[in-house]
């Protein structure tokens, strides 16, 4: 009974071959991916910030919560927004930093298990190829695995420079539309005693 739950799996770990490979080969598509949407934002940040661009596309949104009450609050809810947005795109990238070495390793062991039935029939080559295999698996998983972790904290120090300098200038902002009715208020108390005293 032990036999065949034994050879059960070993046929099942064969069978996972073709996907873990194929899974190692998208994993290397997206990490090169990966590297040219970084190198992409690394240039455009020397052009024009994710913060110009934040305050651009929502300039009618802040313009109307400054208008209104708890102006604060509704601040604090769109960079919020924007910053679970962006964190769910590089989340994408933590993925990989997580998946990649343990894919690699299963690349790793498959292959080895190959190389180890064969050895009983004596066929080196078949050995060799095998373990060739499974090394490779080894690196494709650690080589994509350390690129995604050095992308995911590069792009994790961007995020939050970029939503303290916001929340600084909305700050700013939310300072200066809250002084200008307290200022002009004092003016028109000021013009009313000068009326007076006349």
């Amino acid at each position: 009974m032990i036999e065949f739950i034994e050879e059960l799996l070993f046929q099942i770990g064969n069978l996972l071959h073709l996907p873990v490979f194929l899974g190692l080969l998208l994993m290397v598509i997206w990490v090169v991916w990966s590297m040219g949407a970084f190198a992409a934002e690394w240039r455009s940040r020397k052009k024009r910030g994710r913060v110009d661009a934040f305050l651009k596309t929502n300039e009618t949104e802040i313009a109307r919560i400054l208008a209104h009450d708890a102006a604060d609050i509704n601040l604090t809810e769109l960079v919020q927004a924007w910053e679970k947005a962006e964190n769910a795109k590089l989340d994408r990238v933590r993925f990989l930093v997580k998946i990649a070495p343990s894919l690699g390793l299963v690349g790793t062991l498959i292959p080895m298990g190959q190389s180890l039935s064969t050895l009983s029939t004596g066929d080196m080559s078949a050995m060799a190829s095998h373990m060739v295999t499974a090394f490779t698996a080894t690196i494709i998983g650690l080589v994509c695995g350390i690129v995604a972790y050095l992308i995911s904290l590069k792009r994790e120090q961007w995020l939050s420079t970029d939503f303290l300098a916001c929340e600084a200038i909305l700050e700013r902002r939310l300072r200066t539309a809250t002084a200008r009715p307290a200022r002009n208020g004092q003016l028109t108390v000021e013009r009313d005693e000068i009326a007076q005293q006349k």
